[in-house]
């Protein structure tokens, strides 16, 4: 049979309160029988010393015990005198008796009476019984008080101690409390399945909402969102699951957003391929030489796009060809490329700077991927920047960070598409863009490799009239690398 988490949890609660009940009303019953016990104890020692200071003075007026002997209200009187006088002549007649009874028969004496001063026995210096009872029973314990005189011990006053309880009066009081103690329980019990129902209650609602939530976003509910009721774990887990369904949502919506953008992206050049064909095949167009280039142009740049397709869903899946990471000296890599790259961009008419720090900045990469990152920004400079213009590559160093900049002249970009410049296939003026062949990819691909490599990358205006894209990527250890 399945359990739910509120019998689960009702369960628990009950449980727990039921041992804690038991063990307390265990404990407290143990408590209350020996500190009972202790109490009568030490009261009993209290009065048997001072018991035990006027035999002292007894012994010191008779120096001896033979007036206690022959005359038994001399013990009566000291008892009085610590407030068991009336139990004085129950010990003397239960002395007579228990002599008489054991020279009948060998049986054992009655116990004594639970009074202090049936629990008296007092011996002289040898061990001989004086007054008291005069034979112990086996299982009876006794505490022995030194009666001292001059530093010699003349007698000893021994108290026999009480069992646990066996008074009357103190049974049936510790009967009561044993009573009231399970009337107590029978309540806490009560109370604490009233409490635990309502502490199950509360704690399965707001899981409830959680798993009618789950089945809801399951079912393609995105805008699924879970009211949060409290600061605790669950209401942290509340607000993840919100979170989540934003998310999820925010994924739909550029998910679809994509796919309408990739149809338009592959409806042009195919309908541009189409018509140009078609043209050719109907006979209004010759397939001239300079035909036949424009089609080749087409096929090229949706090959482009197809090939920037591929790569940015190989480095979402993480799976972008990579080489073993190393420790690089950045400016090294750019200088390379300030090589390779001004050419090129000398022919459009862009002059290509190089700002590089003297000091070495190295990182941890691999030397494939950092430099397709550059080669993209510098790509995106030339294909939008105008001309005559700059395109300067800078590198800098940040704390323990290596920055690295790619900025060039106007036309610049406005601020709202700044945050904007790294999402798949945005482009700031689209039919431009087109012309100029790009796909719209190239930054999304650096921002998947550079997050890919542990660093960071962000737009913003250039101080050259254009774009400023900046890269960070933390500073490597090169002694821990050698």
């Amino acid at each position: 049979m399945k359990m739910t988490i509120f019998s689960k949890l009702l369960l628990t609660i009950l449980t727990t309160a039921f041992v804690v009940i038991l063990f307390m009303m265990f404990f407290m019953n143990w408590s209350f029988r020996t500190g009972f016990a202790d109490y009568q104890y030490r009261n009993d020692l209290e009065r048997a010393n001072r018991l035990t200071e006027r035999l002292v003075e007894y012994w010191e007026e008779q120096h001896s015990w033979n007036a206690l002997r022959l005359d038994r209200r001399n013990w009566s009187g000291l008892l009085a005198e610590i407030g068991e006088g009336r139990f004085a002549r129950r010990a003397e007649r239960f002395g007579e008796d228990h002599r008489g009874h054991n020279r009948q028969n060998n049986d054992q004496p009655p116990p004594p009476n639970q009074s202090l001063g049936g629990r008296l026995r007092l011996l002289d210096k040898s061990g001989a019984v004086i007054m008291g009872v005069p034979v112990l029973r086996p299982e009876e314990k006794t505490t022995n008080l030194a009666i001292t005189v001059e530093q010699q011990t003349v007698g000893w006053l021994q108290i026999i101690q009480r069992p646990l309880i066996t008074d009357q009066v103190a049974e049936t009081f510790r009967q009561q409390q044993a009573n009231n103690a399970y009337l107590i329980a029978l309540f806490a019990v009560g109370l604490s399945l009233l409490i635990a129902l309502i502490a199950a209650r509360q704690f399965v609602r707001p899981v409830k909402r959680l798993m009618q939530g789950a089945k809801t976003l399951s079912e393609g509910h995105y805008s699924t969102q879970i009211p949060v009721s409290s600061s605790d774990e669950l209401g942290d887990l509340a607000q993840r699951f919100n979170q989540l369904a934003e998310s999820l949502q925010r994924h739909q919506e550029l998910r679809a957003q994509w796919i309408a953008d990739i149809s338009h992206e592959l409806r042009t050049p195919l309908a541009v391929l189409r018509s140009e064909i078609e043209a050719l095949q109907d006979g209004i167009r010759s397939p001239t030489p300079e035909r036949i280039r424009s089609l080749h142009a087409e096929v090229l740049s949706l090959g482009k796009l197809v090939d920037d397709l591929h790569q940015l869903s190989m480095s979402d899946a993480g799976e972008l060809e990579r080489s073993e990471l190393e420790v690089l000296e950045v400016n090294e890599v750019l200088q390379d490329l300030i090589q390779s790259s001004s050419t090129r961009l000398a022919s459009k008419g862009l002059r290509l700077e190089s700002q590089l720090q003297p000091q070495p900045l190295c990182i941890q990469a691999d030397y494939k991927s950092l430099r397709q990152v550059f080669a993209n920004l510098l790509e995106n400079s030339y294909r939008y920047t105008d001309t005559p213009g700059r395109v300067v590559l800078r590198s800098q160093q940040k704390g323990n960070k290596a920055v690295l900049i790619v900025q060039d002249s106007a036309p610049g970009v406005p601020d709202a598409a700044l945050p904007r410049l790294f999402d798949r296939l945005f482009r700031v003026d689209k039919s431009r863009s087109r012309a100029l062949g790009g796909s719209g990819l190239g930054l999304s691909i650096c921002k998947n490799i550079v997050e890919g490599l542990g660093g960071q990358i962000y737009a913003q205006h250039s101080p050259l009239g254009g774009l400023a894209v900046y890269v960070e990527f933390p500073l490597a250890d090169v002694n821990k690398h050698g």
